[in-house]
């Protein structure tokens, strides 16, 4: 539970005023709330990539992949249309990985 904390405190505004949206902060704090909600999912997305390629293939890298990247069709609206597409293939993949593995 201690875990969720440090996002929580992310994700809460520290000022509830229309003067505070004028300043400039230098860093992650002045990225709006949507962009900063991308650096996570982008950031697992690269990890994950660069485990994919040094390990070897399985169903459930593939699953990991798809996990990944159904948040981010949900975030970047241009990619909402292959949001099931990416459903899917987590879940197909999971299916495989058990089935076969």
């Amino acid at each position: 539970m201690s875990s969720s904390l440090p996002l929580l405190l992310l994700t809460i505004p520290t000022r509830l005023t229309s003067s505070s949206e004028n300043l400039n902060m230098p860093g992650l704090s002045s990225l709006d709330l949507h962009k900063a909600w991308l650096l996570l999912p982008l950031t697992i997305l690269c990890w994950l990539g660069g485990h994919l390629f040094a390990n070897a293939f399985s169903f459930f890298s593939l699953a990991a992949v798809g996990f990944v990247v159904t948040p981010l069709t949900l975030l970047i609206p241009s990619w909402r249309p292959w949001m099931l597409a990416s459903a899917l293939l987590s879940m197909i993949s999971v299916l495989l990985g058990t089935l076969l593995g």
